[in-house]
């Protein structure tokens, strides 16, 4: 195997493993803490009414949950990075949404990243999205691999 298959490979599965534990400890404290994150929405400036709190609070830690599953086995890890990227675009936009357009800015999360002040959300989000279109773009199974064709030669 190439260096560059192999460096490939390796950025892969880590940026796989991580969003592994971050959504599977995200999703799993979401559903043991429901009523707190159902709380969240239901109290945020953005997303606000009893309909979209109890649709979110299901849909969001399941999705994130699905989607670490997904990641976890190699058949079905670009559809999980396309999840990791769909999922962190939409914490991206929320996050805009809280610091642009909000009226206040509530603190609705957990674990580590409540210490973050919402710029630094922003930024943590911004990146995970760019790492997660990374290993999509860098995955062997993508379509559009121009880093194999680049590298195929004639």
């Amino acid at each position: 195997m190439k260096w560059y298959q192999k460096q490939r490979e390796i950025i892969v599965e880590v940026t796989s493993l991580l969003f592994i534990i971050l959504f599977a400890y995200a999703g799993l404290t979401k559903l043991l803490e429901g009523h707190l994150f159902y709380d969240n929405i239901r109290n945020s400036p953005v997303l606000r009414g009893k309909a979209i709190a109890s649709l979110a609070s299901w849909a969001v830690p399941l999705s994130e949950l699905a989607v670490a599953l997904l990641l976890i086995l190699k058949k079905t890890r670009l559809r999980g990075l396309y999840g990791a990227a769909v999922l962190m675009l939409l914490f991206t936009g929320y996050t805009v949404a809280i610091l642009f357009f909000a009226p206040y800015k509530p603190c609705s999360c957990g674990g580590i990243i409540s210490l973050l002040s919402w710029e630094q959300h922003l930024l943590l989000n911004l990146i995970l999205l760019l790492l997660a279109l990374l290993a999509i773009l860098l995955s062997p199974k993508h379509k559009n691999n121009t880093w194999n064709k680049i590298h195929q030669g004639p």
